[in-house]
């Protein structure tokens, strides 16, 4: 800002005013900040529960299919999902710990 005391009436307001628009400008931003800040947090607590899921979310939204099958199911139907839920369980386990198949090993030259 140029020195105060050269300036005319007119050039001064003109810089006050200007230097009120910059504020309030600034506080809209702020405010903005505030308002959009849960939803940050909300995005950021999606993604950070993407990320501890893995690549096991399907295998989440079948457990809570089945879960929401137990809870809302007739007793008969209770019984023969937990009945193939305990019987898939070992299967499911069994290829989550399987490594991926890598390339092939290389052929052997002697025989």
């Amino acid at each position: 800002m140029p020195d105060a005391r050269n300036l005319t009436r007119a050039e001064l307001r003109k810089a006050i005013v200007l230097l009120r628009m910059e504020m309030q400008r600034q506080q809209i931003r702020q405010e903005g900040e505030l308002l959009l800040q849960p939803l940050k947090q909300a995005r950021n607590v999606g993604q950070s529960v993407r990320g501890s899921l893995g690549g096991s979310l399907p295998l989440w939204g079948a457990g809570g299919a089945a879960a929401l099958a137990l809870l809302f199911g007739r007793k008969r139907r209770w019984i023969r999902l937990l009945r193939v839920g305990i019987a898939l369980v070992p299967i499911i386990l069994q290829m989550r710990s399987k490594p991926e198949p890598q390339d092939p090993p290389a052929p052997s030259t002697h025989l």
